[in-house]
């Protein structure tokens, strides 16, 4: 099981840095397509680093919220990745990861765990991240639970 190292930390820091200065100069028309489409949801099967993503459309004054878990995150930053870069390719701007922590996905018995936090990005607001899960229809059966313990 991967924490973090100096080098996750470097990364994700670099990111946050990019995004915040893409945030800053942002003139409202981000990336290629405004019209792609970003699912608010993508979660591994499992326990897994997840990282609560906000963005927001061009010319839109409501923020919406991504939650991306994956089996292949080492890190934090490896999970935060891919999903920054299909925002910009899908139009978003304003991108900001507010945080992290783990998704346990058990599809089997319906239940859904977010808990704990990130080195690199901070702690995710779970209950935001409950809320997005929540509002997937594939999920509208699960048990959610949230916690700001563990790692």
């Amino acid at each position: 099981m991967y924490t973090t190292n100096e080098e996750d930390q470097r990364k994700a820091a670099a990111l946050k840095a990019r995004l915040a200065e893409q945030s800053a100069t942002c003139d409202g028309n981000a990336g290629s397509d405004p019209t792609s489409s970003v699912p608010a949801v993508s979660m591994d099967e499992g326990a897994h680093k997840y990282v609560l993503i906000k963005a927001s459309r061009p010319k839109s004054t409501e923020p919406e919220y991504f939650v991306v878990s994956s089996r292949f995150a080492n890190y934090h930053q490896d999970a935060a990745e891919p999903m920054v870069e299909s925002l910009e390719r899908g139009g978003y701007g304003e991108i900001d990861v507010t945080g992290g922590g783990r998704i346990n996905l058990d599809t089997s018995g319906k239940k859904i765990s977010i808990y704990g936090f990130s080195y690199g990005f901070g702690l995710a607001d779970h209950s935001i991240s409950k809320r997005v899960v929540q509002a997937d229809p594939r999920y509208k059966d699960f048990e959610i639970d949230t916690s700001n313990e563990g790692y």
